[in-house]
């Protein structure tokens, strides 16, 4: 009987839905995932709610030498998402009274700079100050010790808790503080602490030599928009920041066990993604996750990126509802963190405004050009190539821009943000309204003589 029981519960954790289980939005997630090129690197989806795999495709190739498609199934390096899986085997280390969130990593690493005064929570929320400003020798493997060697040197980039920057140097951090407690290296440690107790086999590391099944390759984009691998790098070296790889349902799973599995995971959960502050301001991370919200509903969200790959999750506590987005190119068509957002509002049933593409005079977009003021000494500057809009903000890559009925314009391949000119009676762009993440009300841009 205890084996039957046990072999229940492994089956249990396997579930997909019916044929009658089908989501009504899935013509339309079908639709999205087309904006992807059939013939270019591509991108796998996969949706769970409530534990069951609900919605699952995939789009573009995995090997374009080879012209093999993606599949549901395929394995992409998961860049930061790791980061994830790093908060969760921390905080388990927690619950087992073996570190203390605020315990200084001097107790682990006396001989890392600066450590008396870092501690293991400030490392989690990216306030400890640990810079990223280190010369990384990509294509060179790097064991724990070289790795904070290296990142010792760089220095500090605040005092400890007194401000907030992303810092992947600081989840290398946490991966060495995880080696000393565990007597493990760092993935056989989030493994044993988290992979295998949540049953999530298709998350893990491989080294540069690994045969890994399944894997796509990883791509880029010249600047004229040709596919061409990416540079050469060691996947040792961002450790437990960004090493992990695994297919979009592992990592839809894996935040639906996080949060609904048995103690201690939803306290664990609960924790890592409680907002961080600084000075009494709410700071746009919790520990390995960060808040926020697709069109008025909480979720928990978090992007990945490393050379030739893309990813992204979305997570809604309050209807149990993941969904994981994974691309093997690290300048896609359509990008991850568009594809994540838009098919979880769809799950949600609070989808996003969709437009029509439509024609605008020469003269109405040349209109368009000039430079807008966000906030303080921010800016959007729109500028026309070719008879095309493109915007920027501050010295950040340009987008194009798509022309729209309504006097709407998308980012091309987007579909989440809009902006709508405003004019003055002489027909000239005096502003725009800018609707972050498709909100109703915009922030008004005032444009610049």
């Amino acid at each position: 009987m205890k084996k039957v029981g046990l072999l229940a519960l492994a089956l249990g954790w396997i579930v997909a839905a019916s044929a009658s289980d089908v989501p009504d939005w899935k013509p339309k997630a079908d639709a999205m995932l087309r904006e992807v090129p059939v013939d270019a690197p591509g991108a796998s989806v996969a949706v769970v709610r409530g534990g069951t795999l609900v919605y699952a495709a995939s789009r573009g190739l995995a090997s374009l030498e080879l012209n093999v498609k993606l599949s549901e199934a395929s394995t992409f390096h998961i860049g930061s998402l790791t980061k994830t899986v790093t908060a969760a085997a921390i905080m388990k280390l927690q619950t087992e009274c073996r570190l203390g969130l605020d315990d200084p990593i001097a107790r682990w690493l006396p001989t890392f700079p600066g450590a008396g005064g870092i501690t293991v929570r400030e490392l989690l929320n990216h306030t400890s100050g640990v810079s990223d400003g280190w010369e990384v020798p990509l294509a060179q493997p790097l064991d724990t010790d070289q790795r904070l060697a290296l990142i010792g040197k760089a220095g500090s980039d605040f005092p400890p808790g007194t401000d907030w920057r992303y810092s992947n140097s600081g989840y290398m951090v946490l991966g060495a503080i995880l080696e000393k407690i565990t007597g493990l290296a760092w993935s056989d440690a989030e493994r044993a602490l988290v992979l295998d107790p949540l049953g999530i086999a298709s998350l893990g590391y491989h080294d540069d030599a690994a045969i890994v099944k399944g894997m796509a390759s990883g791509y880029s984009a010249a600047r004229d928009g040709k596919v061409i691998k990416p540079v050469l790098y060691s996947i040792a070296g961002p450790g437990a920041a960004g090493a992990l790889d695994g297919d979009g349902r592992g990592v839809a799973t894996l935040l639906h066990r996080l949060a609904t599995g048995p103690a201690p995971w939803p306290a664990i959960f609960k924790t890592m993604t409680t907002p961080a502050s600084v000075a009494g301001h709410a700071l746009p991370y919790g520990l390995g996750t960060a808040p926020g919200n697709v069109r008025g509903v909480a979720v928990l969200e978090h992007a990945g990126g490393i050379e030739g790959y893309s990813a992204y999750y979305v997570y809604a506590p309050g209807q149990d509802i993941a969904v994981a987005v994974l691309e093997n190119s690290d300048a896609p068509h359509v990008g991850a963190r568009s594809l994540a957002r838009r098919i979880a509002a769809l799950a949600l049933g609070v989808p996003y405004r969709t437009f029509e593409p439509a024609h605008w005079s020469s003269d109405r977009i040349a209109a368009l050009a000039g430079r807008y003021v966000i906030e303080g000494r921010s800016h959007h500057v729109i500028a026309i190539h070719d008879g095309a809009p493109w915007i920027r903000r501050d010295d950040g890559p340009e987008k194009r821009l798509v022309p729209c009925a309504d006097n709407v314009l998308i980012y091309a391949n987007d579909g989440t943000d809009f902006i709508e000119p405003i004019s003055n009676d002489q027909g000239r762009v005096r502003a725009i309204r800018f609707h972050v993440d498709g909100e109703a009300t915009p922030r008004i841009e005032e444009r610049l003589p």
